[in-house]
């Protein structure tokens, strides 16, 4: 967590984000929530399998997650049939949070100095994400939730591994 939050300050601060203690604090906090995610993903997979399967594994497991987070492919372009898996997506709530944290709750424009920017006003950035109907606490909460059930699920690896090799 403290290289996270190292490296989170860095960025937040040569991106040129607004020196808003609110909207830092909800970066920080999406940015959190994701690595501890991550971490909890290794962890299961740890759990789960060996070292050699792991290894093969766990890149694998994570294509899914990437490709239905919006950010490869927005939302409207996924088949019908297949969208339930974006909600299965941690990397989806993340892209999501960090997305709102930047751009919305009524961020000014930014500083452009050309005759045309498509991309001056935020709202048309969360739009073209496909996020104008996104909401930052259910993003935080499905993290939460995806955070609590992948440590459980480790526990429960860890705790069958055991019983298992006795």
């Amino acid at each position: 967590a403290i290289f996270c939050i190292m490296y989170l300050v860095i960025v937040y601060f040569l991106t040129s984000q607004p020196m808003d203690v609110m909207r830092f604090s909800m970066f920080l906090g999406a940015c959190l929530m994701i690595s501890f995610v991550a971490q909890s993903v290794g962890l299961v997979v740890g759990a789960a399998m060996n070292v050699q399967n792991g290894v093969f594994l766990a890149p694998v497991m994570s294509v899914p997650f990437l490709l239905f987070s919006g950010f490869f492919v927005s939302f409207d372009s996924i088949p019908v049939y297949l969208r339930w898996i974006t909600y299965l997506s941690y990397i989806r709530y993340g892209f999501e949070g960090t997305a709102l944290a930047t751009y919305a709750f009524d961020r000014p424009k930014l500083a452009c100095f050309m005759p045309y920017c498509h991309f001056k006003d935020p709202k048309t950035t969360l739009e073209e994400l496909d996020m104008l109907d996104a909401d930052f606490t259910l993003d935080i909460l499905a993290l939460i939730l995806i955070f609590v059930v992948l440590r459980v699920a480790a526990y429960m690896f860890l705790r069958w591994k055991l019983k298992s090799a006795r």
